[in-house]
C-alpha cells in the first residue's frame, strides 16, 4: 500500500534521521552541527540625502560548530589518520609523541601513542631545532608528510549531511571547504560523557536539497 497522500508532501526529519559524512567517511561520533552565514553590507549615503541611496554589497563569511563525544579516545582519531600535512621534520607532530604519526593507532596502554612517561619526557628533551640541522638534514628535505596530532592541522574537507525518514523522503545538505579552528572539551564528577566542541569556517554551503521518494521518480519538492 502506497500512502501517496502523506509522501509526495513537504517532509521533515530530526537529527535521528540524519548521518554526517567528512570527505568519504561517516562519521559517528558527532552529536550537532550548526553555521552561521553573514555579509557585510553598508548604505550608501549622499549629501542632502536623508535615507540611503544604495545598498553596498561586500564579504560573505560562512562559520560555524560541531559537538562531538569523545570515548576512549579522539573523537575524530580514525578521521585524522586517514589525512596527511607536511611538518618540520624535528617538530612535535614528527615525533613519537603523536599518537596518529602512523596509521596503526595503539590505545588502551600508558596512554594513546602507547609511550611510557619517561619515553615522552625524553622525546621532548631530544627535539631538535631547525637552526640546529645537521649539514644532512638542511640539504635534504626538511619536512615529513605526518597524520594531523590536531584537527586545525587536517587540511579542507567537505562535510555532507544526510537524511532520510521512515516515509522514504530524503534531503542532503553540503559544506565545502571546512577548515576547523578552534577545539574546546572538558570534563567533571557530574559528566556522564565527554563533549568536544569545534568550531570552524568554511567556502561555500549548498543548503537542504530534496532527493525525493524512495522508489518515486515522479516525486518533486
Amino acid at each position: 500500500m502506497e500512502n501517496s497522500a502523506y509522501t509526495k508532501t513537504y517532509s521533515v526529519a530530526t537529527g535521528t534521521d540524519m548521518f554526517v559524512m567528512f570527505n568519504d567517511y561517516a562519521v559517528s561520533t558527532i552529536q550537532g552541527i550548526s553555521y552561521s552565514i553573514t555579509r557585510q553590507k553598508a548604505p550608501i549615503y549622499a549629501m542632502g540625502k536623508t535615507d540611503p541611496i544604495s545598498i553596498a554589497r561586500s564579504k560573505r563569511g560562512i562559520a560555524g560548530s560541531m559537538i562531538m563525544t569523545a570515548y576512549d579516545r579522539h573523537c575524530l582519531a580514525d578521521f585524522m589518520t586517514m589525512g596527511n600535512f607536511w611538518a618540520k621534520s624535528n617538530s612535535i607532530e614528527t615525533s613519537s609523541i603523536n599518537p596518529f604519526k602512523t596509521a596503526t593507532v595503539t590505545f588502551g596502554k600508558s596512554n594513546a601513542g602507547g609511550q611510557s612517561t619517561a619515553q615522552i619526557k625524553e622525546s621532548l628533551k631530544t627535539q631538535t631545532a631547525l637552526n640546529s640541522f645537521t649539514t644532512s638534514q638542511k640539504t635534504g628535505t626538511i619536512s615529513t608528510l605526518v597524520h594531523p596530532m590536531y584537527p586545525d592541522q587536517l587540511l579542507p574537507f567537505d562535510v555532507t549531511i544526510i537524511s532520510s525518514n521512515e516515509y522514504g523522503t530524503g534531503a542532503v545538505m553540503r559544506i565545502f571547504g571546512v577548515e576547523i579552528l578552534n577545539e574546546g572539551s572538558g570534563t567533571s564528577v557530574d559528566d556522564t560523557s565527554n563533549e568536544v566542541q569545534m568550531t570552524y569556517i568554511a567556502r561555500l554551503i549548498v543548503p537542504w536539497t530534496s532527493t525525493g521518494t524512495q522508489g518515486s521518480a515522479t516525486y518533486q519538492a
